[in-house]
């Protein structure tokens, strides 16, 4: 016993020498936490000094009038989160205060933003047990397993927790909302993270998920934690009632004898330690988060717009041209921006239709997200535009249809029209002077037929060749070369008709090929009872043929194209685009006999697109 307290002194000697905490340089970060933010006069606070990286920094205790400040203990960890290994050091100070007021404690570098503790009058008694107090006598910890504070439910050994946070509890179908989920980890009890969290249900899909968590270090229930964050964007694909939870593989350290037998419990407060000396063995468990109560909500059918795609969020709209001054028959750049927050994978539109006065193409969409998650940016749309004829000429305003949550309705924006002045091209401006000249010559031969007239009579002009003029060389070489510049134009416009009708063969070989092998994939995952690679090898089968018969991209065969070109014929199609988009969360496949059907559906189909 006297060799442990002689290594425990000589460890306090080293840990506070002159009155220093030496900690690991953070090359990467230095965070400081101070908890709880307020006490009361007679209580003590917990000040957190966490840095990660490599080398050595020291820092000094802070000096504040005041507050007295006290070295608790010191502890470093080696963590490996999804494969990266991550060095950090964790240094405690407990901050008593002598007198009531608002003080502020400088950060640990001079880059460090300062920290603000708010101290309240006390009654002069005892130590408040309040749990946001984690120096008061006599605090009992949460019950592992069991209670829970703030939506934290600890692991039996207390050693970890999972937490999942989201604004609200009521959302819509398609509506995305921000989520945050927390993986608490105790210092010197919990080693590493051995994967990403994931969603314990089927009907809600995780997008976005950050790869790197935000880390932080937080005091709870007066023990040191250190809490990763990620941060995505959860939403639901059917309506109902639903409870949500996290989970999380961790690997922690156990206990190999009960904690009543350790006599160094009682005097090592730094957990690392209590490790180091104890008997303690490494195991993988999984950490669950609370349940978390969802009410799925669907879109109401009564009032959606025609042209409503399936946006749930707040947008605003506006619109831009290239160039307010154009000439007839050259290209304009019509863009809309579709900004605001929400499902802006859902987000798309048509913009505008052709007519009389415009030539409109296809457009195309890209995306700026404002945050990490995507669920606030700006959808920009560009699509080109020819003028139809000179003169100022206006582009109606485009609208754009979405669901508001806030609102509780559809809600449909509008832009303001543009107006574009358009010249005559070139080939009009060619047209004009062949009449101006008629009219001068017209002129000149009026003012020489004024005067005096000639006495004798005009003769016809004299030619001193009677060979025809088509006959004759000049006139040769021109005809010449008006039959070889037709000929030229003839072999061309020949080679490039059989190029075209080779080009069409090949992709039409391609899509045979690109048949087959989606027809392959969906033999093979009907096999291996894979429903989710079964129904998307079918969706994109049935994309890549119905593209080239309707003369559009695979990726914009969508919901709402089948519904404006197949109409009630195809019911069969539409449903099996729904299971593509379920099957991915469903946890019950399909018989096999589902499978021959859908197999049957797309080859015939195939076969009707292939057929001329």
């Amino acid at each position: 016993m006297a060799a442990i307290f002689a290594l425990l002194a000589a460890l306090s000697t080293a840990t506070t020498k002159n009155g220093m905490a030496a900690v690991s340089s953070a090359a990467v970060s230095v965070d400081a936490t101070i908890e709880p933010p307020q006490i009361s006069l007679g209580e003590s606070a917990q000040l957190t000094v966490m840095t990660s990286g490599t080398g050595a920094l020291s820092v000094p205790l802070p000096v504040v009038p005041g507050l007295e400040f006290r070295l608790v203990g010191q502890s470093r960890r080696i963590e490996i989160i999804n494969g990266v290994t991550i060095s950090s050091t964790s240094t405690i100070i407990r901050v008593t205060p002598d007198e009531a007021g608002v003080f502020t404690i400088p950060g640990p570098t001079p880059r460090s933003p300062p920290l603000v503790l708010r101290v309240t009058p006390g009654s002069g008694a005892a130590p408040s047990l309040s749990p946001n107090n984690p120096f008061a006598p006599g605090l009992k910890s949460l019950i592992p397993g069991g209670s829970e504070a703030n939506g934290i439910r600890l692991t039996p050994d207390g050693s970890a927790f999972v937490r999942f946070e989201v604004p609200k509890r009521e959302i819509y179908v398609g509506e995305s909302v921000s989520a945050a989920i927390q993986v608490g980890m105790r210092d010197g009890f919990a080693s590493s993270i051995n994967s990403l969290p994931k969603l314990n249900s089927a009907d809600f899909t995780l997008n976005s998920l950050s790869l790197q968590p935000e880390r932080a270090a937080k005091v709870i229930d007066g023990k040191p934690f250190t809490v990763y964050t990620w941060r995505s964007l959860l939403s639901a694909i059917k309506p109902g009632t639903y409870s949500l939870t996290f989970s999380a593989p961790v690997t922690v350290r156990i206990r190999t004898q009960p904690r009543s037998d350790s006599v160094l419990d009682d005097l090592l407060g730094d957990p690392f330690m209590q490790n180091f000396f104890g008997a303690s063995v490494s195991k993988n468990i999984t950490v669950t988060s609370p349940d978390t109560a969802f009410t799925v909500l669907p879109l109401p059918a009564e009032g959606r717009p025609a042209d409503f795609s399936g946006a749930v969020g707040s947008f605003k709209i506006s619109t831009d041209i290239s160039s307010a001054t154009n000439t007839a028959g050259d290209p304009l750049t019509l863009r809309m921006h579709v900004n605001g927050t929400g499902n802006f994978d859902r987000v798309e539109s048509n913009m505008l239709a052709g007519d009389g006065h415009w030539k409109t193409y296809q457009p195309k969409a890209t995306f700026n997200q404002s945050d990490s998650t995507g669920h606030r940016g700006d959808k920009i749309f560009e699509q080109p535009l020819i003028a139809s004829q000179p003169g100022v000429q206006t582009i109606p305003p485009l609208v754009f249809s979405f669901f508001d949550p806030g609102t509780r309705r559809y809600e449909t924006a509008r832009s303001a029209p543009l107006r574009v002045t358009v010249s005559p091209s070139a080939a009009d401006s060619a047209a004009a002077p062949p009449t101006a000249l008629a009219n001068a010559a017209g002129t000149a031969g009026e003012e020489q037929n004024k005067g005096l007239r000639p006495d004798h009579a005009a003769l016809e002009a004299r030619t001193d060749s009677l060979i025809p003029l088509y006959l004759r060389p000049r006139y040769l070489r021109i005809t010449s070369a008006l039959a070889l510049l037709f000929g030229g134009g003839w072999i061309a416009l020949h080679r490039r008709e059989r190029h075209a009708r080779d080009r069409e063969r090949q992709r039409a070989r391609l899509r045979r090929e690109a048949g087959d092998a989606s027809l392959q994939r969906m033999a093979a995952a009907s096999a291996a009872r894979d429903t989710a690679l079964y129904f998307s090898s079918a969706r994109t089968a049935l994309q890549q043929c119905l593209s080239a018969a309707w003369q559009i991209e695979p990726e914009h065969v969508t919901t709402a194209e089948l519904d404006a070109r197949l109409g009630p014929e195809g019911d069969d199609i539409r449903q099996l685009f729904a299971l593509a988009d379920e099957a991915n969360y469903s946890a019950a496949p399909p018989q096999a006999a589902d499978f021959e059907r859908w197999t049957n559906i797309v080859r015939r189909r195939m076969f009707a697109e292939d057929t001329p």
